[in-house]
């Protein structure tokens, strides 16, 4: 199972970069290019738990090849055992892919890790998360697009882990 998604994450990542350097002219470029995200947010749902999810981040470009740099903020309810928790965690994820020849979507591949806290029925917890995957935005317009993540969600609360596959939708706004 473990070796299916990491060819999936792989597959995610790789097509947006070659896509996009097949269309360039494959020259060295001068560097990267700057392009902040100005914002994004959404949903998310795992097997524990349903939640938000808002995010910034910094995105760079160089033939082909994006880097982002993402400060993310989640909250939401987790299930473990019967536990009703209620989370929130501030983080980072890193993710790596490209657009594809016609700009009208991008793929990428990501980890995220954050720290937080939560509250639950047995009291406060200090609550760690992580966990990696892949997404496609659409860039309906110049400037704006829908997501959709699939991925693996982990948290740690109170001494236990409860994780699995996620998916996430939502809407980001470009420069």
């Amino acid at each position: 199972m473990m070796k299916k998604v990491v060819i999936l994450l792989a597959i995610f990542a790789l097509a947006g970069m070659n896509l996009e350097a097949w269309e360039s002219d494959l020259s060295p470029g001068n560097g990267f290019t700057f392009r902040p995200l100005l914002s994004g947010g959404g949903l998310t749902a795992s097997l524990h738990g349903f939640g938000g999810v808002g995010e910034f981040a910094f995105l760079f470009y160089d033939s082909g090849l994006q880097i982002g740099a993402h400060i993310v903020g989640r909250g939401g309810g987790i299930n473990i055992n019967n536990d009703n928790h209620g989370a929130g965690s501030l983080g980072v994820k890193i993710s790596f892919g490209g657009l594809w020849p016609n700009g009208r979507f991008r793929s990428y591949a990501f980890v995220e890790g954050g720290l937080g806290a939560a509250g639950g029925n047995y009291g406060a917890h200090v609550a760690g998360l992580f966990g990696g995957g892949g997404g496609l935005d659409w860039l309906f317009v110049p400037n704006a697009s829908l997501y959709l993540e699939f991925g693996y969600l982990q948290h740690h609360l109170g001494g236990r882990f409860a994780g699995g596959p996620s998916i996430s939708i939502g809407a980001r706004s470009f420069f």
